[in-house]
């Protein structure tokens, strides 16, 4: 019975859908405990939360991220367990928690380091992981990440085409490796436009909606014919909208241009145009348990290496078609 339950490839397909469909009738399950005792598998994997982020990205994308995973395993007999990590943590630490108490089989973390710690950690002790993001090691590891130096190139180099001549780019802080992806995009499409390099129209820090509204009202103090405006994130959208507001500016009267990126359909009531490169969370969430899943039943990392596109949508106002519209559906550009 037990090779029929694991589809072994010895018993006849008929004999494993009746032993399947009898198992069902009795509520048979298997016992977790067991298994653990018998292989060491947990049957878990683990995604990484880092809780301050939820705030920058919306509780949404995150529950989008983990519907997506959960999607993913739902037919492999694997659970997902999330882990928080608050700020006050570093960042090894929730992962050395789940290799040294055996919480899963397998993890997924983001915010990456070009060096991360973390992936160099889960290489060295041979732990299957997945990064969500791209580190600048020589080991090859599986990795799912957004295309940030692809799309930051594309809507620099339209803003330029479309005559504006001072761009501003707002990234987050810190060292991560998609930041310096995103600024290579930026400074790429800066040369092929003919624009100067101007250190003054970068913005790097705090991207709350709070924190980059008084950014944008500081930055066009001294920078005052900057007109196009690339956000790091949907809360920056949000703050650099309210910076031009306060600042006596309107993207419709003024020819401005404001861009975001995001994982979550936006629902926006301000009739100000954005433009929004969009990647659903919840399509990121089940490439990531696939990936997961391919690496325990064996498949060699070099081969679960995804970089995701972004599609551009000309005006985030698209969002409040009242239901006609369904973003997960978009075609890939």
């Amino acid at each position: 019975m037990s090779r029929a339950l694991k589809d072994g490839q010895e018993v006849r397909p008929e004999t494993i859908a009746r032993v399947k469909e009898a198992a069902a009738q009795f509520g048979y399950v298997p016992n977790i405990g067991g298994i653990h005792l018998r292989t060491g598998r947990t049957l878990k994997v683990c995604s990484i939360l880092y809780a301050p982020e939820v705030g920058d990205h919306g509780e949404p994308g995150f529950l989008a991220q983990v519907e997506g995973m959960s999607n993913g395993l739902e037919t492999s007999g694997y659970n997902l367990l999330v882990l928080v990590q608050t700020g006050q943590q570093a960042p090894l630490e929730s992962v050395r928690k789940v290799y040294d108490q055996r919480l899963a089989d397998a993890i997924v973390f983001s915010r990456i380091m070009p060096m991360d710690e973390r992936a160099r950690f889960c290489l060295e002790k041979d732990f299957p992981f997945v990064s969500f993001g791209r580190t600048e090691l020589q080991t090859p590891h599986a990795f799912v990440d957004h295309d940030d130096e692809h799309a930051v190139f594309d809507a620099t180099v339209r803003l330029a085409r479309e005559g504006h001549k001072k761009i501003v780019m707002l990234n987050p802080p810190g060292g991560l490796t998609y930041i310096s992806m995103r600024m290579r995009g930026y400074q790429r499409a800066l040369a092929e436009a003919g624009l100067p390099w101007n250190e003054s129209l970068v913005h790097q820090g705090d991207l709350s909606v709070r924190a980059t509204r008084e950014a944008i009202v500081q930055l066009l103090q001294r920078e005052p014919a900057a007109t196009a405006f690339v956000c790091g994130n949907q809360m920056s959208m949000v703050g650099t909208l309210e910076g031009l507001s306060e600042s006596g500016r309107d993207t419709n009267r003024d020819g401005l241009s404001v861009v975001g990126f995001g994982g979550m359909p936006f629902l926006t009531l301000s009739e100000e145009r954005v433009i929004y490169y969009y990647l659903p969370q919840v399509r990121v969430g089940t490439v990531l348990s696939n990936h997961l899943l391919a690496l325990l039943n064996g498949e060699s990392p070099e081969q679960l290496q995804t970089v995701l596109p972004y599609t551009r949508m000309e005006d985030l106002r698209v969002f409040r078609t009242h239901g006609r519209f369904d973003p997960s559906k978009l075609p890939p550009p």
